[in-house]
């Protein structure tokens, strides 16, 4: 046999507390990659993905200044 639930009144809705979650930090790791001059990579830890995105943008951009790709860059949350 089920057992019917009682509904809540108003007042015991009202003395319950409900804390809010603070955001989720996922930390990100970029990794950026060097070939003809250097070879090997670098790889950096932050805690934002939008941080990670930018630090990538501007990797990118170094290549379109020297004219080749001499950098990869990527981003990936651990």
């Amino acid at each position: 046999m089920l057992a019917e639930k009682q509904r809540l009144s108003f007042v015991e809705i009202e003395a319950q507390a409900a804390l809010e979650l603070p955001d989720r930090i996922t930390p990100a790791l970029v990794t950026i990659g060097c070939a003809g001059v250097c070879v090997g990579q670098i790889r950096l830890r932050v805690q934002d993905v939008n941080v990670a995105a930018q630090v990538c943008a501007d990797i990118l951009d170094i290549n379109v200044l020297l004219g080749q790709d001499v950098f990869t860059c990527t981003v990936s949350q651990r």
